[in-house]
């Protein structure tokens, strides 16, 4: 009976050291699952906040989309506009100052063009009064020193 007494001690130790080491492994692996829970929940915040931004870009993705389109739009209608400016410059450049200074001066250039060829063509002619008359034209730019 000792010996089975021993043995029956010997077996409760055993399965004593066996829950002890099931204990502890069940504490590892309650540890382990509540680290991998919390990393899940970290994963899952880090994955909504990742989805949030992704919608924002796609949203301004779809605005900066449509501002070009408002863009690309604007720009046709600024280049009409220049297109019928021109058009409108071209068709009324004789009402303008512009051509008026280019008339009067061709015509000058026109004028001296026929004086230098009388004074060449004709040496005995006077034509100073034609000179004061009919003065050279105007050139901008030009240094008179």
């Amino acid at each position: 009976m000792e010996a089975d007494l021993k043995e029956s001690d010997s077996n409760l130790l055993n399965l004593t050291k066996q829950l002890d080491n099931a204990n502890a492994t069940q504490k590892v692996a309650a540890e382990a699952l509540e680290a991998a829970n919390k990393e899940k929940r970290r994963l899952l915040e880090e994955a909504k906040s990742r989805d949030e931004e992704i919608s924002g870009l796609r949203k301004d993705l779809a605005n900066a989309e449509d501002d070009k389109k408002e863009a690309e739009a604007g720009k046709k209608e600024v280049e009409a506009r220049l297109a019928n400016a021109e058009a409108d410059f071209v068709a009324n450049f004789h009402n303008t100052e512009a051509y008026t200074n280019f008339a009067d001066y061709f015509a000058r250039v026109g004028q001296q063009e026929v004086l230098t060829a009388l004074t060449n063509d004709h040496p005995e002619f006077d034509v100073k009064a034609l000179e004061a008359r009919f003065p050279p034209p105007d050139v901008e730019g030009e240094d008179d020193s």
